[in-house]
């Protein structure tokens, strides 16, 4: 049938020039003629496939089980070192079968969902058998539909990317999940053979001579704004916006989940020749920079100065990430476990952070422990496992930078996937042993938390819990409110037992819906606790895009440096000024009457002074209203100052708060330049204040007793911290072994015994 057959080459010879590949400039003009040619259905029909014979090069033919047998093409198989060629496949399907084709290739090591967890243990960068990896030179993948509709023949694009250059040997076939019923496929019985990709199948594949064009070496020079060199994270895409390299044959410290790779000034990227766009950025303190560069077989090295339009450490704030992973969600798993200190140092510098703490944890507990020390370390960031990156093609040399001196890491732990992991995932940071007393395994840990965070005070450690809005969702915004969560989830469950007995320092946050996040610390502080709030990324699971999501800024008298450099940054958490957020906006020099004490006292009820720097940033245009028809705009997700855009303006609100409660308000012009702002409040209690831009930025409060009289500001508050433990016990307490159960009983009664106190000690409701 000439249409069906018309339309199909029509749409493949489109998604060619999409894709930019070239094809002859008649060719559309002569496939459009043919529509309305007078000649029979035949003549047209063999026309078209006359027209499209040279691009073709693969000829599939489907059997009645839906077998795919690949002969080669007339097209030349030409590629090029690290970059796509796409050409046309003929699929000829006299059974007109109904299904979904995908292309595969003894050279391909893996041609899984990059973004699936489940597909980890097949990632290239797992791979200790440096063999394969050196013969996994080439990547496929259909561009465009994948689905074969039951035509007699149509065509579809497949594209080719070779990671080497040079002459290579190589087979191309397919595998068919054939339709049939409604919704659901099975696989022909070859497929389980394709993936043994044994030599029986081989007579199914079509063999090629490859001849693939060498790429080369793109040396980046990327520069501070004062002209030193750091590491960056470098976006790199072609016109289709695909990423180089390729995301698919990325090893580590190149990430498959990531759109960027980190570069430091010297490093380089191996390109073909071609068009691309360059992005740069260190972290949400610099603007991102972009560079378009047509790049010839002659050039070697593309410049790059970032933009920074924030620098906290010029005010004395140092910025860290408390929660990251080396090991464990969107990272590989078996058998390395993740990466190696060279590697997370190389992310945390590309961000711009100072401290990093690496959290090992259940899915990689026993391997990634190897590499807590109990000191900060700044280690160089080479290549970790030479051989294997050599089998990939990744000969180029680490270089140090500048600034390298200015990130740490510190190896710690969280308590997720232990078997209190249901009271709340605890992050204990600054542990001097990470393994608790008596306990071989994970399993024999405490099955709820209280006992963690006291073996982690008696080594001076800060201990606190994760991801704190987990489960905390009640169906408002408002803050504070009163309604009892179920504690189903992973946040800060225990936290409201651990507090009242002096066994928990903070929480963090900064990822979610801040009525979640923020409820349960407003209302510990509404009591007269000081609790602290940090925030964090969980990286890479709650956020992959890079360490730093969220993230905490300190102020300390001088930067954290050396092996004690955590233990700096933590008593300055614990006794300076600090703020967290997503660092788009920051809050300098927070103050009560020019003072940034976070603890102050005064005689007598009445007015103070609060003040603070205020900078942000937010692009002068908003994104785009979408178009009639058309699905709305949706903010980014977590705390991002887009958020706190006030409509189609470029300001955002600045708060202050008394005892969780807006009392005065400034709007700021978001354009990256630093403003006093300053505000009369009225005192009538000893309270906490702190100041905000909801969804951004959020102080640490200031603690101020009037006339020697503790901070008790709602009575409310301790009441639904005290009813809340009972709601947390009915959901926790099934999975608290039997033999510690009645302790931990105990110390849910000592914790509402302590808010009861509170509340009868309460001045207002």
């Amino acid at each position: 049938m000439f249409q069906p057959l018309h339309a199909s080459a029509t749409r493949a010879v489109e998604k060619l020039r999409d894709i930019g590949e070239p094809l002859s400039d008649d060719l559309a003009g002569r496939l459009a003629k043919l529509a309305d040619d007078s000649q029979t259905d035949t003549v047209r029909s063999a026309a078209v496939e006359e027209l499209l014979r040279p691009y073709v090069l693969v000829d599939v033919s489907l059997d009645e089980q839906g077998l795919p047998m690949s002969t080669p093409g007339a097209a030349a198989p030409r590629l090029v070192q690290h970059g796509w060629r796409s050409f046309l496949v003929r699929i000829e399907n006299p059974h007109r079968l109904i299904g979904d084709l995908a292309a595969q290739s003894n050279h391909v090591l893996n041609t899984v969902d990059y973004h699936s967890h489940a597909a980890r243990i097949a990632m290239a960068d797992t791979l200790t058998i440096v063999p394969r990896i050196k013969s996994s030179w080439l990547e496929v993948k259909l561009a465009g539909p994948t689905d074969v509709s039951g035509l007699d023949v149509e065509y579809k694009v497949i594209s080719l990317y070779s990671r080497d250059g040079g002459s290579h040997n190589g087979e191309l076939g397919f595998v068919l999940a054939v339709e049939e019923a409604e919704h659901s496929y099975t696989r022909p019985p070859m497929a389980k053979a394709w993936r043994r990709m044994g030599s029986e199948i081989r007579q199914y594949q079509a063999s090629y001579e490859f001849d693939c064009l060498p790429a080369h070496d793109i040396r980046f020079d990327i520069r501070e704004p004062d002209g030193s060199s750091c590491v960056a994270a470098l976006t790199v895409r072609d016109s289709q916006r695909r990423a180089y390299p390729s995301k698919g044959m990325r090893l580590a410290p190149d990430m498959f989940f990531h759109e960027h790779v980190y570069r430091a000034t010297g490093e380089v990227i191996t390109l073909p020749a071609g068009q691309y766009e360059i992005s740069a950025r260190r972290g949400p303190e610099y603007r991102e920079v972009r560079v378009e560069i047509d790049l010839s077989a002659e050039d070697d090295a593309v410049t790059v100065e970032l933009d920074r339009w924030a620098d906290p450490a010029r005010h004395g704030y140092y910025s860290g990430d408390p929660h990251i992973h080396a090991g464990g969600c969107s990272h590989y798993s078996v058998p390395s476990e993740g990466v190696n200190p060279e590697t997370m140092i190389r992310h945390v510098r590309g961000e711009g952070l100072w401290m990093g703490s690496v959290l090992t944890w259940g899915p990689c507990y026993y391997h990634q422990k190897q590499f807590f020390s109990g000191s900060s370390i700044s280690p160089r960031a080479e290549l970790e496992y030479p051989a294997m990156q050599q089998a990939q093609g990744m000969n180029w040399e680490p270089q140090d930078t500048d600034h390298d001196g200015q990130s740490l890491l510190r190896y710690d732990l969280e308590v997720s996937g232990f078997p209190s992991s249901h009271s709340g995932h605890v992050i204990l940071l600054g542990l001097t042993d990470q393994d608790y007393p008596g306990t071989k395994l994970i399993e024999d840990w405490p099955s709820w938390n209280l006992p963690v965070m006291r073996w982690g005070h008696a080594q001076n450690a800060m201990v606190g819990y994760a991801h704190c809005g987990l489960g905390l969702s009640v169906g408002t915004n408002e803050l504070p409110n009163y309604v009892i969560p179920g504690f189903q989830s992973i946040g800060s469950n225990e936290i409201i037992v651990d507090v009242p007995l002096g066994a928990a320092d903070f929480q963090c946050g900064a990822e979610f819906d801040p009525a979640a996040e923020l409820n349960i610390w407003y209302h510990l502080l509404n009591v007269g606790y000081r609790t602290l709030m940090l925030g964090e990324t969980d990286y890479p699971c709650i956020y992959d895009d890079g360490p730093g999501v969220g993230r905490t800024y300190v102020q300390l008298p001088e930067p954290p440096q050396g092996e004690q450099a955590l233990e700096s940054w933590l008593g300055g958490l614990k006794d300076r000024a600090s703020y967290f957020g997503d660092g788009r906006s920051h809050l300098y020099d927070f103050a009560v009457d020019g003072d940034t004490s976070r603890e102050q006292t005064t005689d007598a009820a009445g007015p103070v002074r609060v003040s603070a720097t205020v900078a942000a940033w937010l692009p002068e245009d908003p994104p785009a209203l979408p178009a009639a028809g058309q699905p709305a705009y949706s903010a980014p997700v977590g705390w991002h100052l887009e958020r706190a855009r006030i409509g189609r303006t470029r300001n955002v609100l600045v708060e202050v708060l008394v005892n969780g409660i807006p009392v005065a308000s400034q709007e700021l012009l978001a354009d990256g330049n630093e403003q006093a702002v300053g505000f009369d409040v009225p005192l009538e209690r000893s309270s906490w204040v702190a100041m905000r831009i909801q969804r951004s930025v959020h102080t640490q409060p200031i603690f101020i007793e009037i006339a020697g009289r503790p901070i008790r500001a709602s009575r409310r508050s301790a009441q639904w911290l005290h009813d809340s433990v009972d709601a947390l016990w009915k959901a926790k307490s099934g999975f608290i072994r039997e033999a510690e159960r009645v302790e931990a009983r105990e110390a849910y009664d000592a914790a509402q015994a302590a808010y009861l106190t509170r509340r009868d000690e309460a001045e207002v409701d």
